[in-house]
């Protein structure tokens, strides 16, 4: 009898921790990452901006949890069409980013993260990121 109540007692303190944002749940985050690049036209001295829908082969970062400067967990290299998908979370507080391309002034290139907020408040949820846009100066 107490070997039925050890375990009972066991199994409830399992069961009844709380599980911090990570791996092993049933949710999704998912998104896109979109392109777009400005440049300066040599006739008309006006800015131009196209925009592509897709970026191939961007590396998309996710923490787990809402603090934006501690070191990634995982990554996923978007496909030809531009579109992330993390998978297998659990309820919590997520935080994803891309790096964006840039050129300053003096034509120096240079990368700068995006960061976008996410809470998972349920689970088997799939939950869409307000699409990343990533820009490059020309």
């Amino acid at each position: 009898m107490r070997n039925i109540l050890f375990i009972f007692l066991v199994a409830i303190a399992l069961i009844a921790c709380e599980k911090d944002a990570g791996e092993g749940g049933t949710s999704v985050i998912e998104g896109k990452v979109y392109k777009i690049f400005t440049s300066q036209n040599p006739f008309s001295g006006e800015w131009d901006t196209s925009f592509f829908q897709l970026d191939a082969g961007k590396d998309v970062f996710i923490i787990y949890s809402d603090n934006h400067e501690g070191i990634y967990d995982d990554k996923f290299e978007t496909d030809y069409n531009g579109r992330y998908h993390f998978e297998y979370l659990r309820k919590g507080n997520y935080t994803i980013y891309a790096y964006a391309d840039s050129t300053d002034g003096s034509g120096i290139e240079y990368e700068y993260p995006i960061f976008k907020h996410i809470e998972i408040s349920s689970n088997n949820s799939t939950n869409k990121v307000e699409d990343f846009v990533i820009e490059k100066n020309q």
